[in-house]
């Protein structure tokens, strides 16, 4: 089994190993063996600086993100892995990605979110410090249904500013973990009993470093990491589709496109080579 980690921006060749690093360790010891991961990203696009990490919120940005991020996975169809799997919080392109490939995909979001739901009855979130970051992770809870597992006020910010922290964890992740640490605790005072690591950033920290679990008043309360809950899913849902025939995902309602509709469809849009 051959699962692709997409990247949804550029990653330069100086990159490559680090990133590569970051990906084995967030995800080590988590699949079974003889499964595989490979990492992919787009051409175009800005490279991920610390300093730049807000343009995510920007809805021009976002667009142009979706774009590249579709591109990538009909490019990762045609190399034939079993799953992709989109490496972004925000699931940028994954309903789009999955009307157009065959190939499963998958985002941190929703695999996330609904496998923290099986480890707690309250849920608690903590994500960046970037504008309207809140209320986007509040939204995403919401369209997956899922508003009634949040504890109040259950979406958190980390208490210092994105571009700064993540700028920071790069050289020394100790004083983010610590921080998320303080704050994970107060969730779980508040009501809590499992806490998510609600983006791909703080994911990466927190994935690299170990912190899956924290002990609070003599409980061990899980933190649910998206990266490595992203992959097992994806692995976990291959095997029950080999195993079982499950479609991935559904297709009761979906309009599935033939290799006709598509080359006509992109042809109207002016889309070439794809």
């Amino acid at each position: 089994m051959k699962i692709c980690v997409l990247n949804i921006t550029p990653l330069p060749p100086e990159y490559l190993a680090a990133s590569r690093a970051t990906v084995d360790a967030c995800c080590a010891g988590v699949l079974a063996p003889g499964t595989e991961l490979a990492l992919r990203a787009p051409k175009l696009g800005t490279v991920t600086l610390p300093q730049y990490l807000e343009d995510f919120r920007n809805p021009w940005f976002q667009h142009l993100v979706v774009h590249e991020v579709i591109g990538s996975v009909i490019e990762a169809d045609r190399e034939g892995f079993d799953a992709i799997v989109v490496n972004c919080f925000d699931d940028p392109g994954v309903n789009e990605a999955r009307a157009r490939v065959r190939t499963p995909v998958f985002g941190l979001s929703e695999a996330t979110f609904h496998h923290a739901c099986q480890l707690g009855a309250r849920l608690g979130a903590l994500v960046p410090d970037m504008p309207g970051q809140v209320g986007f992770v509040q939204r995403q809870i919401e369209a997956m249904g899922l508003s009634s597992r949040l504890i109040p006020n259950g979406v958190r910010a980390e208490r210092k500013r994105f571009t700064e922290s993540f700028a920071e964890a790069l050289a020394d992740p100790g004083a983010m973990i610590a921080r998320l640490d303080a704050q994970a605790r107060e969730l779980v005072d508040d009501g809590a009993d499992v806490v998510v690591i609600a983006c791909g950033g703080l994911g990466q920290v927190c994935g690299t470093q170990g912190w899956h679990v924290i002990e609070h008043h003599g409980a061990l309360v899980p933190v649910v990491n998206p990266l490595a809950t992203a992959v097992k899913t994806a692995e976990m849902q291959l095997g029950l589709q080999r195993a079982l025939g499950t479609p991935i995902p559904g297709q009761a309602h979906a309009v599935r496109l033939g290799p006709d509709d598509i080359a006509r469809i992109e042809r109207g849009f002016g889309i070439r080579g794809q």
